[in-house]
């Protein structure tokens, strides 16, 4: 059964009505942000919002075209681009589930937006929905450079790091870095396909995560104080320039509050069915 953008598409082959994943998962977006919350959403399914040009000229209309711009659906306007041709990532297919995701080559692919100012809030809630296909240490996003020396940061990393291989983030205040502060989940070995949720929340020093609807180790090293900073967000690359990611990202969402256990479950939820797991739950 197709995954598609069409309100009233039908499968062509068996006159079945398609699943309509972007039309539930823009209503889910909407509410996300309601009250105009800082953050970003990224979704690859809506080809509307893809440019093969980081000016947004050339529209994206096909696999296997080079990805200059993802237009932010958040409302926000904090979207993610690509100057450099070489460094773009591409618009891919999984043909067994009919949806499209971004694929990046584990070498210099990556994108990156403006500054986002998320300094009048000390919490945040992440969500991914990707694939990894080595397991090196490897950026899936990040606030900042690197989350190392520029306080209220945060960081979604995939591979093998802090005595793992899986996943890990990491978001913190003034605090020195400290493994202690790390969200784990472990051990998944690549290829992994996998839909990611994570909730920092800097004042109460924890960070959460869960994968495929698994709860994963809670980071609670003390995060020191202050808020989330004004900072670039990088998808795929620290900083532009090491730890690339080698695989595909179905969906990415960032908001600057903790969601409730309630729109985490249906955003995982969603985000499942393009990324074509199943939560245990």
């Amino acid at each position: 059964m197709a995954i598609v953008n069409s309100r009233a598409a039908i499968e062509p082959k068996t006159g079945k009505a398609a699943i309509f994943v972007n039309e539930t998962i823009h209503s889910l977006i909407r509410k996300l942000f309601a009250n105009n919350e800082q953050g970003f959403a990224y979704d690859p399914n809506d080809l509307t919002t893809l440019y093969q040009d980081a000016a947004g000229t050339v529209p994206v209309t096909g696999v296997g075209q080079a990805v200059g711009l993802i237009k932010d659906k958040s409302g926000r306007g904090n979207h993610a681009y690509q100057t450099t041709s070489a460094s773009r990532p591409l618009l891919q297919r999984n043909a067994t589930i009919g949806v499209y995701y971004l694929e990046f080559d584990g070498s210099d692919d990556f994108l990156v937006t403006n500054s986002i100012d998320f300094t009048a809030t000390d919490k945040a809630s992440l969500f991914a929905g990707v694939r990894k296909l080595s397991d090196t240490a490897q950026i899936i996003t990040e606030l900042s450079e690197t989350y190392n020396v520029n306080n209220g940061s945060f960081c979604f990393i995939a591979g093998n790091d802090v005595g793992g291989i899986g996943y890990i983030s990491i978001g913190r205040g003034s605090a020195t870095v400290d493994v202690s502060q790390f969200a784990r989940s472990f051990t998944y070995i690549a290829p992994d396909t996998a839909v990611l949720s994570v909730k920092h929340d800097i004042s109460n020093s924890l960070s959460s995560i869960r994968r495929n609807g698994v709860s994963g180790m809670d980071g609670l090293g003390y995060k020191g104080s202050g808020n989330f900073g004004n900072y670039p967000l990088y998808i795929g690359r620290r900083g532009g320039t090491s730890f690339p990611f080698n695989g595909h990202i179905y969906s990415l969402i960032g908001v600057g509050r903790l969601t409730t256990d309630a729109e985490t479950a249906v955003i995982e939820k969603e985000l499942a069915k393009r990324t074509g797991v199943t939560l245990s739950v």
